[in-house]
């Protein structure tokens, strides 16, 4: 009795030529398939990625002049700023400011006093300037002097207050005021 033959390759090879060249190449046409199906998926990433980073910069087109426009307000508010700033050590500008908001109001300083500044950061463009005053009038005289002080050109962080009237019968009210105003190093 014959034995079957062990199965050999280069037998099948000889044997059906054509149906192995058939069968490596649709092993090669498959892994050429996958790898081709990898890179449009990859594509397809890049495809959506680059696709929003360009949503984003169409809608920032559309917003470039109102964008301008913010920058011009903020760098006039910058100015601004930059010019109404105190200087320590200019201790006459720096307590005429009040007495012409004094004269405007017809408020009476009796007391302004320029207090020694903290140490200011070193990093920071800024420091407060503190200021101490006391000022009588009528209440209207005296809303209008602490109104002018807040709505004025210097920026004004009211720390302390105290509000009095002189005596029940009089129409004075006095005010003891603890301030700072912003300031150059």
């Amino acid at each position: 009795m014959n034995s079957p033959a062990p199965f050999s390759l280069a037998r099948v090879v000889r044997r059906h030529p054509a149906a192995v060249g058939f069968a490596g190449a649709a092993l090669l046409l498959a892994g050429l398939d996958a790898l081709a199906y990898k890179q449009v998926h990859l594509l397809g990433q890049v495809h959506a990625l680059r696709q929003h980073d360009g949503e984003e910069i169409s809608a920032m087109l559309l917003r470039g002049p109102a964008l301008r426009e913010e920058s011009e307000v903020l760098t006039a508010a910058t100015q601004r700023i930059e010019e109404n700033l105190v200087v320590e050590t200019n201790l006459a500008e720096n307590l005429w400011y009040f007495y012409k908001i004094e004269e405007d109001t017809r408020a009476r300083l009796s007391e302004l006093r320029q207090l020694s500044a903290p140490l200011a950061d070193t990093g920071s463009p800024y420091r407060t300037i503190p200021y101490s005053l006391k000022l009588t009038g009528t209440y209207e005289q005296v809303a209008a002097f602490l109104h002018r002080l807040e709505t004025g050109p210097r920026l004004t962080r009211i720390t302390s207050f105290s509000f009095s009237r002189n005596s029940p019968d009089s129409p004075l009210v006095a005010l003891d005021l603890g301030l700072n105003l912003l300031g150059r190093p």
